[in-house]
C-alpha cells in the first residue's frame, strides 16, 4: 500500500500528464507550433520534478551545443530518466520510443504529434523504418535519445546494447553523446510502486564522432563511456550468443 507522500506523488504525475497531453493536442490542433511544444514537454518535466520532489543535477552540458543535432545515448533504469533528461539538457530532445506507448490513451498521441519516433521491437522491418525515420528528422535539426539497453535495468548495471541506435548515428552522420544517468533508480526502481523524492544526476559526455569508425568499435567505446559516467559497471551478455 502507497503511503500519503507516494500517493500524493502518484496523482500529481498522473493527473498533471494527463492534463497537459491534453492540453498540448488541443492548442496543436488549434495553431500547430513545435517550439511551443516543446517549450511545454520541459514545463511538463520541470512540473513533475518540482511536484515530486526530485532535484535534477547536471554536469557536461558544455559539451551540447543546442544548434547541433546529435543522437543522445543513456542508461536507463527508471521512468524517471525521461523526466531527468527534459530537465538536465539544453534542448529538448526526441525519443526513440517503444510502440506500446503510442497505445496510452490521450498520451501517445501527445508524443507522435511532438515528433517521437516509435518502434515496434522484434519487428524488424518496422525497427528499419523507425531508423530511417528518426534519421530524417535528425537531418532536419533533431536531437534524438536513445535508451541503447532496449529496457529499463532491474539491476545496478549497464546491460548490453541494442545496435539500432548506433545505425542511425552512422546513417545520420551526427555524433553520439554518452549519458550517465544516477540515482533515478532510487526514485522509482523498474516495477516500483511509487515515486519516491530525491535526487538524480544527468552526466553529459563528450560527443563521438561516427566517422571512420565501426560500429562494433562506436558500440564498445560508448557503453564504456556510459558506465563511466553512470558509476556502474558493464553487465555480462546473458543471451547465449
Amino acid at each position: 500500500m502507497l503511503g500519503p507522500r507516494a500517493a500524493f506523488n502518484f496523482v500529481w504525475t498522473t493527473g498533471l500528464t494527463g492534463a497537459m497531453s491534453g492540453w498540448v493536442l488541443a492548442a496543436q490542433a488549434v495553431s500547430p507550433d513545435a517550439e511551443r511544444f516543446r517549450r511545454d514537454e520541459r514545463r511538463w518535466a520541470r512540473w513533475v520534478a518540482r511536484g515530486n520532489g526530485i532535484d535534477v543535477a547536471t554536469f557536461g552540458a558544455e559539451h551540447l551545443d543546442p544548434a547541433r543535432a546529435y543522437v543522445l545515448m543513456a542508461n536507463h533504469q527508471s521512468h524517471v530518466d525521461i523526466v531527468a533528461l527534459f530537465c538536465a539538457l539544453p534542448m529538448v530532445p526526441g525519443f526513440l520510443a517503444k510502440a506500446e506507448l503510442r497505445r496510452v490513451p490521450v498520451f501517445g498521441r501527445a508524443m507522435a504529434v511532438g515528433g517521437h519516433v516509435f518502434v515496434e521491437r522484434g519487428e524488424h522491418s518496422r525497427a528499419v523504418a523507425a531508423i530511417d525515420e528518426a534519421a530524417r528528422a535528425i537531418r532536419d535539426g533533431a536531437t534524438i535519445v536513445i535508451f541503447p539497453e532496449g529496457t529499463r535495468s532491474r539491476r545496478r548495471e549497464v546491460l548490453p546494447f541494442k545496435k539500432g541506435g548506433f545505425h542511425l548515428a552512422m546513417l545520420a552522420q551526427v555524433p553520439i553523446v554518452p549519458i550517465g544517468i544516477r540515482g533515478t533508480a532510487d526514485i522509482l526502481p523498474k516495477h516500483g510502486r511509487g515515486i519516491r523524492s530525491g535526487r538524480c544526476e544527468v552526466h553529459i559526455g563528450a560527443p563521438i564522432e561516427p566517422s571512420g569508425r565501426s560500429l562494433d568499435e562506436l558500440l564498445t567505446e560508448t557503453r564504456a563511456r556510459i558506465c563511466e559516467l553512470a558509476a556502474l559497471p558493464a553487465a555480462a551478455d546473458r543471451s547465449g550468443a
